[in-house]
């Protein structure tokens, strides 16, 4: 049976982020090549992934670095932009939207800035940023984001659990995270233990 995962903020090709969020990498090349193992070993060809943004970044980051890093993941992409996604002028880049609409990649779809779905009886509220209140919120539904790049230890994403709202970003649990009706890999988080 085909599985689903959702995630966030990889920042592919972006060194700084490792100092910034304390990950285990010498260089953004390996961080690059251990991020791509991490999910492909978590995620099948069949699977669907819900990535909630920050793809890559970075002055070296181009499109073509950006294809090559979609396509060496498995899973069927659903993508809600972040805020590291969006074109940068400075460094003369399009952006994942461009990208992603130019090179006609097929496996990949854009979603909404705020998407919804029901899955396995559990209602999700997804957006590349946390926010206070959501679709739903006092019914059940959770809340899923990135942007915070909180650890598993930081007092802030036990809070956030608590009240039904989710950090899946790579810093969280080390790669994709398995999304369940249950929320029991969610509850979970291991950071970069594998």
């Amino acid at each position: 049976m085909n599985k689903v995962f959702v995630s966030s903020d990889l920042h592919f090709g972006h060194a700084n982020i490792i100092r910034y969020c304390g990950r285990p990498f010498k260089s953004a090349s390996q961080m690059n090549t251990e991020l791509v193992r991490r999910w492909n070993s978590r995620v099948s060809r069949e699977d669907t992934v819900y990535f909630l943004g920050d793809f890559a970044m970075g002055p070296s980051v181009d499109a073509d670095f950006i294809v090559a890093m979609l396509q060496s993941l498995n899973g069927k992409l659903f993508i809600v932009m972040g805020n590291h996604d969006q074109p940068n002028k400075k460094h003369k880049q399009l952006g994942l939207r461009h990208t992603i609409l130019s090179y006609e990649l097929g496996h990949i779809n854009m979603l909404n800035d705020i998407y919804e779905l029901t899955y396995e009886g559990t209602s999700f509220v997804m957006c590349h940023y946390p926010m206070n209140d959501w679709n739903g919120k006092f019914h059940g539904t959770v809340h899923l984001h990135g942007h915070r790049h909180n650890c598993p230890s930081d007092s802030r994403a036990r809070e956030s659990a608590k009240n039904k709202r989710y950090d899946v970003g790579v810093d969280m649990y080390g790669g994709p995270v398995q999304l369940t009706g249950d929320l029991r890999y969610l509850n979970d988080p291991k950071g970069w233990k594998e």
